[in-house]
């Protein structure tokens, strides 16, 4: 969360941004202490809803919790403000709570389109803050592979498996870790999985991949350094389409039924333009990476879901999402 927000609370200041914790201690903890060491002011979620004091915007990825029969955010802030996560998983993305926000940043029209289906809050397309140094800094790739322990001479894929049902991990890992041989082969599991799924992070032991990442890591560094993207469902694959990299995808059965997903999401809608691989096909994913010709047909598909799944704002969304929290009251008024 803190990579996903901080290139917004950097453009807004740090004397105008209070972090407030919510969750079990021990990630309460982490955060804490990753705040102070940015300097961030932070406070835990009760003293709020405690006490007389609401702030004036109010900035959450969703609004899923309760207290006395209503959303924990309402307790805590004036306006409302939702600051989209990811793509992906539409059941969850426009569910019924997006109605407890006044004011949405999402990122581009397909998404604004669906808000717009789900819920009356006020929507505002701003691209994707969260990689806007893939644009604007100068990155380091060859610093990042030596921290790696990668072969600088050989190029990378970089494969970003989801948690729960809808991962991958036990599936294709086989196949994927053989790719070892050939090329840098880094695979970074969910954020939670390091909490909640041991017995599957276990498993990834008994593969030969050139690194595992399954503590905090910023996927920005990932991005830049890979020539391939290997994902499931959920927001990875589009950050491959935001950063136009090559992207394969991996398929499980009946991942539409998934309860956070459905026929019409858009991480199930993707395997209509994106080359993806059933788990029965998987051992033909070494060969699919060798024919140029399919990387080149899909750079066309990935500007078309670009358009379609992103504003254009490439290295200034930061900048969009940080203005309209700074003139909220003049958005809600006008819309």
């Amino acid at each position: 969360m803190f990579n996903h927000y901080r290139p917004v609370w950097e453009k807004l200041g740090r004397n105008n941004v209070e972090l407030v914790l919510y969750g079990d201690p021990s990630s309460r903890k982490t955060s804490r202490k990753m705040a102070i060491l940015e300097n961030y002011k932070v406070v835990d979620y009760e003293v709020i809803r405690d006490s007389e004091k609401k702030y004036p915007v109010f900035v959450s990825n969703h609004s899923m919790y309760e207290y006395k029969g209503k959303s924990i955010n309402l307790f805590l802030g004036e306006k409302q403000v939702r600051f989209m996560y990811a793509l992906g998983k539409a059941k969850h993305n426009f569910s019924s709570w997006n109605n407890d926000y006044d004011l949405i940043l999402c990122f581009g029209p397909y998404q604004a389109e669906r808000l717009k289906q789900s819920c009356s809050a006020v929507i505002f397309q701003m691209g994707y803050p969260r990689y806007d140094k893939y644009f604007t800094a100068k990155i380091n790739k060859e610093k990042i592979m030596q921290e790696l322990a990668l072969d600088t001479s050989k190029k990378t894929i970089v494969w970003l498996p989801t948690w729960k049902e809808l991962s991958t991990v036990d599936d294709f890992a086989d196949v994927i870790s053989s790719l070892s041989t050939q090329y840098n082969v880094v695979v970074k599991t969910h954020p939670l999985s390091a909490i909640e799924e041991a017995g599957r992070l276990e498993k990834l032991k008994q593969f030969a991949f050139t690194k595992v990442i399954t503590e905090i890591y910023d996927n920005l560094e990932l991005y830049a350094i890979a020539d391939w993207i290997m994902a499931d469902y959920g927001g990875p694959a589009f950050g491959a389409l935001y950063l136009d990299i090559p992207l394969l995808l991996l398929n499980l059965p009946n991942a539409e039924n998934d309860q956070l997903t459905g026929a019409d999401s858009p991480d199930i809608l993707l395997r209509e333009y994106i080359v993806n691989v059933d788990k029965q096909q998987r051992w033909e994913i070494a060969g699919l990476i060798l024919r140029d010709e399919i990387w080149q047909e899909q750079t066309t598909s990935r500007r078309l879901l670009r358009q379609q799944h992103f504003y254009p704002s490439y290295g200034c969304s930061a900048d969009l999402a940080a203005t309209a929290l700074q003139n909220i009251h003049n958005i809600l008024a006008m819309a």
